[in-house]
C-alpha cells in the first residue's frame, strides 16, 4: 500500500503553508529585535496571506522554493518575501523598533504556531482513526 500524500488535501496545504509563513515571520520578528539598537532601522513584519483562499483551490501569495522543504527562502538581497516596514514611531536615533511591541507579536506568533501545529496532528490522528490505524 502507498503512503498517503497530504500535501494534495487542501487543509494539509493551507496548513503547511500557514507554519512555513509562522516561521518567516518569527524571523523577521526576530531581525527586529536583533536591531533595536541600530540607527535608523525600520520595523519590519509580514503580510499575512488570504490562508482561506488556499482551501478554496486558489494560490497562496507565499511561495517557497528551497532544495529542502524545511529552509526558508528569501529574496536576493536577504528580504523574506512580502515583508513590510512597520516603523510609526523612532527613538532619536531614528530606530524604530518597540521592543515590548516585538515581543508582544512574537509570543503571538509562537502561540499560533502551536495551534497550527496542534491543529495538524489532530488531523492526522483523526485520518488514522478513520482508516482504523488508531
Amino acid at each position: 500500500m502507498a503512503p498517503m500524500d497530504f500535501s494534495s488535501i487542501p487543509l494539509f496545504e493551507a496548513i503547511t503553508r500557514r507554519m512555513g509563513w509562522l516561521s518567516q515571520r518569527q524571523t523577521v520578528l526576530a531581525e527586529n529585535v536583533a536591531n533595536v539598537n541600530t540607527p535608523g532601522y525600520n520595523e519590519k513584519d509580514l503580510k499575512e496571506p488570504d490562508f482561506s483562499g488556499i482551501l478554496k483551490g486558489a494560490a497562496s501569495a507565499v511561495h517557497i522554493v528551497a532544495t529542502d522543504p524545511h529552509h526558508i527562502t528569501t529574496r536576493p538581497g536577504g528580504q523574506i518575501d512580502g515583508t513590510v516596514v512597520t516603523t510609526e514611531d523612532r527613538t532619536l536615533n531614528g530606530n524604530g523598533v518597540s521592543v515590548e511591541a516585538q515581543m508582544m507579536k512574537v509570543s503571538d506568533n509562537a502561540a499560533d504556531y502551536t495551534l497550527t501545529t496542534t491543529l495538524y496532528k489532530q488531523h492526522i490522528a483523526m485520518i488514522k482513526m478513520a482508516l482504523g490505524g488508531g
